[in-house]
């Protein structure tokens, strides 16, 4: 993909290491979105979760 938009990632994932907490922002420049093991099971939080989650 090589047409770079200019994102905006909020996040309040506390325990990340990408989290900016004096801003409520992801560090990253992207993140990776995938489905979970419980996807399509109607439950918005079973969907999907960030894969470029890293604990601090």
């Amino acid at each position: 993909m090589s047409d770079k938009k200019n994102q905006c990632i909020h996040c309040s994932v506390k325990s990340c290491r990408h989290l900016k907490q004096d801003q409520g922002l992801c560090g990253l420049e992207s993140v990776q979105i995938a489905p979970t093991p419980m996807a399509y099971s109607g439950d918005p939080a079973d969907e999907s979760m960030c894969q470029s989650y890293h604990c601090k």
